[in-house]
């Protein structure tokens, strides 16, 4: 296990061409928000160009250290996924759309979220992944009360999806850590690990979970 502290794009540097077998992270989809405080102004996708340019450069690094035979799985919502899969689309041969379910909803008005989305690309050497389960995982979200991350993932959700995809010889990135759950699944399935968070709060937090 191998948890950094810093940002992403910088430490991605240090991280050897062709080393990693599976990334998988669970990064910021910031919703457009141009109009809350630009109210004079028409809503368009421009709102989003700086979260964009951003996850651009990103992908291209993860392209550099991703090996070909590997694959990628990014956590996104409705409003951040055409984005993630417009930029991802040169760097593998297929994409999926996986849907996490919360089984339940969040009380209020309209039609209330249930659902995040995980964008899986596979690499263009990937061999076929034998294990014919389902891209709907159903799992209760982490009660707040017990939350050490405002967007942290139950851990048992990291490990139905990992446990068909990983072994002890698998590495498997993490860019944007938060408090360690995905580490904490990779810790219990036994296979590598390499984490990666800004905040120093949150790493000190997935450093004593992991």
């Amino acid at each position: 296990m191998k948890l950094l502290q810093g940002d992403c794009l910088d430490l991605l540097k240090d991280i050897p061409s062709k080393s990693v077998d599976i990334i998988y992270t669970d990064p910021p989809y910031i919703p457009p928000e141009h109009s809350k405080t630009l109210t004079k102004y028409k809503k368009t996708l421009s709102e989003m160009v700086i979260l964009e340019s951003f996850y651009k450069t990103y992908l291209q690094e993860i392209d550099r250290v991703l090996k070909d035979d590997g694959m990628l799985l990014i956590y996104c919502n409705s409003d951040s996924y055409a984005m993630f899969y417009i930029h991802l689309y040169p760097f593998v041969k297929k994409m999926r759309c996986f849907v996490w379910d919360k089984i339940s909803c969040s009380l209020g008005f309209t039609f209330r979220h249930q659902h995040e989305m995980i964008l899986y690309g596979e690499r263009m050497n990937m061999k076929c992944i034998k294990c014919g389960t389902g891209d709907i995982f159903k799992y209760k979200v982490v009660k707040a009360n017990e939350k050490t991350h405002p967007a942290e993932k139950p851990v048992e959700l990291h490990k139905h999806i990992l446990k068909n995809i990983v072994d002890e010889n698998k590495v498997v990135l993490d860019t944007f850590m938060g408090t360690g759950s995905i580490g904490v699944a990779c810790k219990e399935l036994g296979c590598k690990y390499i984490g990666m968070e800004l905040e120093s709060e949150y790493f000190k937090i997935a450093m004593e979970r992991i």
